[in-house]
């Protein structure tokens, strides 16, 4: 039996990683809000941009969010990358995003600040305190636009 639970736990856990890290986007303007994303200051073309998408449910830091996308930086001009997702519910949300330089799906460390580079949506982090969700909260209640400000230290 516990053998079974084991396998059981390994399995959920291997397939909740596997789809949290998929591209989801839904391209069809029908549908009732869009958010259309701008990310400024992007270094060098090195990786993705994995953005995480929070709520009130799964608030920052949550592991996945409520959706998770990942863009390949080929899409980057002149250090800007901009996108339009469309399909989105009324409700408070706030975006999350990580430069993964090298592609290895987290946030690297050096001895006290993150190696790579990370933004939230309409907030430029500037504190030493870890971000809160309150922080890049918004209310999404019609099409919005979001500014997301690289932060490299």
């Amino acid at each position: 039996m516990t053998k079974l639970v084991c396998f059981c736990l390994f399995f959920l856990h291997t397939l909740a990683f596997a789809q949290s890290d998929t591209l989801r986007t839904n391209s069809n303007p029908e549908d009732p809000d869009s958010i259309t994303i701008t990310v400024t200051g992007i270094r060098n073309m090195n990786g993705t941009i994995r953005f995480k998408f929070y709520d009130d449910i799964t608030g920052f830091p949550h592991d996945t969010g409520f959706l998770k996308i990942v863009v390949d930086k080929s899409e980057v001009v002149n250090g800007t990358l901009t996108k339009t997702y469309y399909g989105f519910k009324p409700q408070s949300m706030g975006i999350a995003l990580l430069d993964d330089e090298n592609n290895d799906v987290k946030l690297d460390m050096g001895w006290f600040f993150p190696k790579e580079g990370h933004a939230f949506s309409d907030y430029y982090h500037a504190a030493l305190r870890r971000p809160v969700y309150g922080d890049f909260k918004f209310i999404l209640t019609e099409d919005r636009k979001v500014v997301m400000r690289m932060k490299y230290y």
